[in-house]
């Protein structure tokens, strides 16, 4: 277990918030690699206190590729390979699930009810069938009042809520509901760098063409990522891939999907970027802080339900400079925390484990409603800047395993 300091929550000087993280504990379990455990813990004194508020941000389990191609070798027997349907929640992913909720039920066994009660526990998930599916096979774990196979006078159903895909500003991108942030994409896409890296794969999706039977040359870069996704997904599950489909093919394929995930949250205005697609997010787990803290809620945890490339962002939200793009991660543990006023510097923390990425301030300008997020520190180490209200949050991530292949050692893909 690793513990950091403590600061002002939004800038109240009676308040100071504390993290504390799942440190080596977690490593090895079986949930692991889904995990991007965010783990928010709001303590009310410097000093050792009482446990107040968890937040939780998740992964759904292990899933069906999202698609197939025409000349996929197993697309014939996808009713068979994949008998809930591409994209949908295997029966592996269901069981890591509830892997991690037997876990979190381990780890908060003191804090949390014994059963489930509503005004302490809140699940929030994106609206796709493995993410919701994955929240309540969570659930299951947590609660076993909620757990398969109970008899109808003790089963406890947990409600677990969602907004339309169109309408979610919470755990989505803001590529629909943000004018700004499709401009600020349009610029990344239009840069040179950007189009001298496409150009540079040109011959490479040709030859892919031909192998897939897909239309990619001029096509969104998301397309080629299809293929990855369907061609990681069959490998995880022990099918054979065709020739074709070498270690370095993969790799390519990885490398384009990293050009497109960096015009979404990296270089130019990557800080803005941040802003724009975290902003809501760490404000409504920061707003939680102080309603728990300060207005003496009952909530004590809200949960997060999520897709892998969505994820990753929260450390790329704040600008994670030293994010290393062609190999998207699953980092567990996330942290956010508030920290001391502008006088004072950045509090020194420790830990058994590499932390090598530390986030940036963000613009403080704030568009399409995203409320200003700051940030403590740099690639060179701890570095102060003061926020509205001498309010920053410090988000650190680098712990958990990435999203690659056991088999081959590439990534998986984001989603």
């Amino acid at each position: 277990m690793t513990r950091w300091g403590c600061g002002r929550d939004r800038g109240l000087s009676s308040a100071s918030g504390c993290v504390e993280m799942a440190g080596p504990g977690f490593r090895g379990h079986p949930a692991g690699p889904l995990l991007l455990l965010l783990l928010l813990l709001l303590r009310q004194a410097l000093t050792e206190g009482p446990l107040v508020f968890v937040a939780v941000v998740f992964r759904h389990g292990d899933r069906a590729p999202l698609a197939s191609y025409p000349t996929d070798p197993h697309k014939e027997n996808i009713a068979t390979l994949w008998p809930r349907g591409l994209g949908q929640l295997t029966r592996e992913g269901v069981h890591q699930q509830l892997e991690l909720g037997r876990f979190l039920r381990s780890r908060y066994e003191s804090f949390l009810s014994p059963q489930y009660r509503r005004e302490e526990v809140y699940i929030r998930s994106t609206d796709f069938d493995r993410t919701l599916e994955s929240a309540q096979a969570n659930l299951a774990g947590l609660f076993p009042e909620a757990s398969p196979g109970r008899s109808e006078a003790t089963w406890q159903p947990i409600p677990v809520h969602t907004v339309p895909v169109t309408e979610d500003k919470l755990l989505r991108f803001p590529t629909r509901s943000c004018p700004r942030y499709r401009e600020l994409l349009r610029e990344a896409t239009e840069a040179a760098e950007y189009k001298a890296a496409l150009e540079g794969w040109t011959d490479f999706l040709t030859r892919l063409e031909n192998f897939t039977g897909l239309s990619l040359v001029g096509e969104p870069l998301r397309k080629a990522w299809k293929v990855l996704d369907t061609l990681i997904c069959q490998q995880a599950h022990g099918l054979p891939l065709p020739s074709w489909a070498s270690p370095d093919v993969l790799q390519t394929l990885a490398q384009i999907s990293a050009l497109d995930i960096g015009a979404h949250v990296g270089p130019p205005r990557a800080a803005e970027k941040a802003q724009l697609t975290g902003g809501i997010l760490l404000d409504a787990i920061l707003a939680n802080f102080s309603r728990v803290q300060h207005l003496g809620l009952p909530l004590k945890m809200v949960m997060y339900s999520a897709e892998c490339h969505h994820l990753p962002l929260l450390p790329q939200r704040l600008y994670w400079p030293a994010l290393d793009a062609q190999a998207p991660r699953v980092p567990s543990p996330l942290l956010s925390r508030p920290l001391p006023p502008a006088d004072s510097p950045c509090p020194a923390f420790s830990s058994r484990d590499p932390l090598p990425w530390l986030p940036r301030a963000c613009h403080p300008r704030s568009h399409c409603g995203a409320p200003a997020v700051w940030g403590c520190g740099g690639a060179g180490g701890p570095q102060h800047g003061a926020g509205p209200n001498g309010l920053e949050t410090w988000l650190l991530a680098g712990l958990g395993r990435p999203c690659v292949s056991p088999e081959t050692g590439h990534p998986f893909p984001h989603s």
